[in-house]
C-alpha cells in the first residue's frame, strides 16, 4: 500500500495517509483537505562500504530467506 507525505496548508501539519484510489487526503489536526504532497525519498543500495545491509547482515543475505 502506497504512503504519501503531505504538508497542510492550512495549519502546516506534516503527516502521512494512506490513500485508496481516488480518495484525498485529509488533515489529521484541522481536517483541511487543502494539502502538499511531499516527496518521499527511499532507502538505496550503495556500491562499497561495509558489506552489511540495511537489515543489519551481510549484504547477500537480505531478504533470501536464509541465514
Amino acid at each position: 500500500m502506497p504512503i504519501f507525505e503531505y504538508v497542510c496548508k492550512e495549519c502546516g501539519k506534516k503527516f502521512e495517509a494512506i490513500v485508496y484510489g481516488s480518495q484525498k487526503a485529509e488533515c489529521p489536526a484541522c481536517k483541511s483537505k487543502e494539502l502538499e504532497q511531499q516527496y518521499s525519498s527511499f532507502a538505496a543500495r550503495s556500491t562499497g562500504g561495509s558489506g552489511v545491509a540495511a537489515c543489519g547482515a551481510p549484504s547477500s543475505s537480505c531478504g533470501t530467506g536464509g541465514g
